[in-house]
């Protein structure tokens, strides 16, 4: 029995090509997906754009976050998992509408993916409206695996940010270039009372999560 089980899962991988387990789907790509994966602009940063009849995901790593956060005064980098089903990660409308409020001191949001995953991406943009750019975590400078991927960003971000069961903060904020707070943001106040932080602080609040 065990030995047709296992022929089972070999057909089913030849077929598949592959598994992927805690990947970002840049593997799965089709040819015509990659035509709308673009490398980083940081003109597009600030620029309204029209997910709705051409959607195109942008490339970032940690030097393009870095150069994002030299030219703004706050910047709002927000990780997002466009494949969960959770109202957080498929009602992206409040990322907006939080930083239009902002827009007028300075404030920027980079609403980053983890996954390339195309369709789950297009799906919850177009129903959401969203005006604003979507990056992407850069394979080539992260790599294919989640949880790495996510490691590496926030010990670029800030290493000591890195231990335990502490790297699943969905929001970091930033003052000029200095991380000041790193944990959820989803309300006015929240941003409010962090354009109030100075520069030399670093707050955390970061929520206990796995893959």
């Amino acid at each position: 029995m065990k030995y047709l089980i296992a022929l089972v899962f070999l057909i089913f991988v030849e077929s598949c090509g592959f598994i992927q387990i805690n990947e970002n789907d840049f593997r799965s790509l089709s040819d015509h997906d990659k035509k709308y994966i673009k490398p980083f602009d940081s003109k597009i940063v600030t620029t309204k754009v029209n997910n709705i009849d051409s959607l195109f995901i942008y490339e970032i790593n940690s030097d393009n976050i870095k150069e994002v956060t030299k030219e703004h005064a706050h910047t709002w980098i927000h990780l997002w998992r466009p494949f969960c089903h959770a109202d957080v990660c498929q009602n992206i409308n409040y990322l907006t509408n939080l930083t239009d409020n902002f827009a007028s001191k300075g404030l920027v949001l980079l609403l980053i993916s983890e996954t390339y995953g195309f369709k789950d991406i297009k799906n919850v943009v177009k129903n959401s409206q969203f005006t604003k750019p979507v990056f992407v975590l850069q394979n080539d400078y992260y790599g294919y695996k989640m949880k790495k991927n996510r490691v590496k960003l926030v010990t670029d971000l800030k290493p000591e940010l890195v231990s335990s069961k502490k790297i699943w903060s969905d929001d970091y904020f930033y003052k000029d270039t200095t991380l000041i707070y790193a944990g959820s943001i989803e309300d006015r106040n929240k941003i409010d009372s962090l354009m109030q932080v100075s520069n030399n602080t670093t707050r955390t609040s970061i929520p206990n999560k796995s893959y």
